[in-house]
C-alpha cells in the first residue's frame, strides 16, 4: 500500500509461491505473491545483488503471473492487474531516484498509456526521497538503516525480532543459505570443468 499509494481492503499472501505453467518452461520462484480481493497479483522482490538483467526478469515473471490468472479458454478481459516490485539497495538506472515506476506508453503519444494492466516499480532504498510519502519514505529508510521511525516500521522491527529467535526459522533459513552454496559451488565447478574442456581443445 505504502509503495503504490493505495488502499488494499483485504490480501492473501504467499511466500517463495513457485509458478510453471508447463512442463518445459522455466519456472519462477517469487519472494512474496499477494493477490487482492479483487483478483489483482502482486510480487515483491528483495534483489540485494547489482543484476543488469532485472528488467528481462520483471518481464518473465509478468508473463507467468499472466499465465497463471489466466487458462485456456478464458477470455483476455479476465487478466486482472499485475504488479512486479523489485526492493534493491543499488540504483539500477543511476538516476539518484528512489522510486522508477514503468507502464507501457505510447512513443508518439507520452500521454496514452496501453492499459495492458502491467506495472513494474523499481525502488532504491539509497535514492532521493524528494516527493516521496512519509508512509514510503519511513519504509525505505528502514530497509536502509534498519531503524524504525513511525509506528508501521515498529511493527516490522517486532517482525524481524520475532523471526530471529524463531529456531525453526533459523534453521529453514540456514538450510536455505547452504542449498545456495552448494549450488555456488556446483556452478564454480562447472565452470572449472568447461575450462578444462576448453583448455584440452586448444
Amino acid at each position: 500500500q505504502r509503495i503504490l499509494g493505495i488502499e488494499i481492503t483485504e490480501l492473501s499472501i504467499t511466500k517463495q509461491k513457485e509458478i510453471q505453467n508447463h512442463v518445459f518452461f522455466k519456472g519462477i520462484r517469487l519472494d512474496i505473491y499477494a493477490k487482492d480481493n479483487f483478483g489483482n497479483a502482486y510480487d515483491i522482490e528483495m534483489q540485494l545483488n547489482y543484476s543488469g538483467e532485472l528488467a528481462l526478469r520483471s518481464r518473465y515473471y509478468h508473463s507467468e503471473m499472466d499465465g497463471y490468472q489466466i487458462r485456456t479458454g478464458v477470455k483476455y478481459d479476465n487478466l486482472k492487474e499485475s504488479i512486479v516490485i523489485f526492493i534493491c539497495d543499488f540504483d539500477l538506472f543511476e538516476k539518484g531516484s528512489s522510486v522508477y515506476a514503468f507502464e507501457t506508453v505510447c512513443h508518439e503519444y507520452p500521454e496514452l498509456t496501453l492499459q495492458d494492466k502491467r506495472k513494474t516499480i523499481f525502488l532504491n532504498i539509497n535514492g532521493n526521497r524528494e516527493g516521496l510519502s512519509e508512509e514510503l519514505s519511513s519504509v525505505l529508510d528502514y530497509f536502509k538503516t534498519s531503524n524504525p521511525t513511525d509506528e508501521y516500521t515498529r511493527g516490522l522491527e517486532e517482525k524481524v525480532k520475532e523471526h530471529r529467535n524463531d529456531d525453526e526459522w533459523r534453521e529453514n533459513y540456514m538450510t536455505w543459505e547452504m542449498k545456495l552454496d552448494e549450488r555456488y559451488r556446483q556452478g564454480m565447478e562447472a565452470g572449472r570443468e568447461e575450462g578444462r574442456k576448453e583448455n584440452l581443445a586448444n
